[in-house]
């Protein structure tokens, strides 16, 4: 089975970077390779309390997992934690572990692989993980103003991750001709993408799917360290 998700093991590296938008130019929500935008860039007049209070409180102490699909690389499951000095991912499908420590001026940086025990070590010293944002923080992250797009219409209430969660329907449309269909869960609590379906609107083939599976706050740090002993390292510097 070929390596599922080697981009969603990056994503605890990269800064997260989204776009602001104001209530005359709404933005659009990346799904990954795919982006879906607003039909009408201006939005003349909406709802305000239909915008969302986004909280990302939240991710300060956590444990959550959630499942991936992407037609072009298949699907796993991963498994996220984070809590002070400590921060570990694992992807179900490879069995390797992205795992971050934070130390006095500088970060390090695991890469485990829990078949063969093996793994690297690399020195981050631009970089820490008071600053760095988890794979499902980035993918899950949903502009405010998603719910008053002009082609994003509330579709109904749902639950997942045993959450309660809105259910949207977006569109994209290329010369009148609707391209991609996503539905959306918005979560209720803190306004994060919750569950998401990308459909190719001509095909209705599935092009994309994740979907909280569990999620967990106020972890300590125990729940999140991993023993480095366990693993034959290589080392690497930045």
């Amino acid at each position: 089975m070929k390596k599922i998700l080697v981009w969603a093991l990056m994503l605890i590296i990269i800064m997260l970077t989204v776009s602001s938008c104001t209530k005359d130019k709404p933005g659009g929500v990346d799904f990954g390779e795919y982006e879906l935008t607003s039909e009408v860039q201006q939005t003349l007049s909406y709802d305000p309390s239909k915008v969302l209070d986004i909280d990302t409180s939240w991710q300060k102490a956590y444990a959550l997992s959630y499942s991936y699909y992407d037609k072009k690389t298949g699907e796993s499951i991963i498994t996220e934690g984070k809590c002070g000095n400590y921060y570990q991912s694992l992807d179900g499908a490879t069995n390797i572990i992205n795992y971050l420590t934070q130390e006095d001026g500088y970060m390090m940086e695991y890469v485990l692989n829990q078949n063969t025990k093996t793994g690297t070590a690399a020195v981050k010293t631009e970089a820490s993980i008071d600053t760095l944002y988890s794979g499902f923080s980035q993918l899950s992250t949903c502009d405010p103003y998603f719910p008053v797009y002009t082609n994003v219409t509330k579709v109904g209430d749902d639950f997942v991750g045993n959450r309660s969660a809105g259910r949207y329907r977006q569109q994209q449309t290329e010369n009148g001709v609707v391209t991609k269909i996503a539905y959306v869960w918005i979560d209720d609590q803190y306004g994060f993408a919750s569950k998401c379906e990308l459909y190719d609107a001509q095909t209705q083939e599935l092009q994309m799917r994740w979907e909280l599976l569990s999620f967990t706050q106020n972890v300590n740090e125990d729940g999140v360290k991993i023993n480095i002993d366990a693993y034959t390292l290589t080392t690497d510097s930045e």
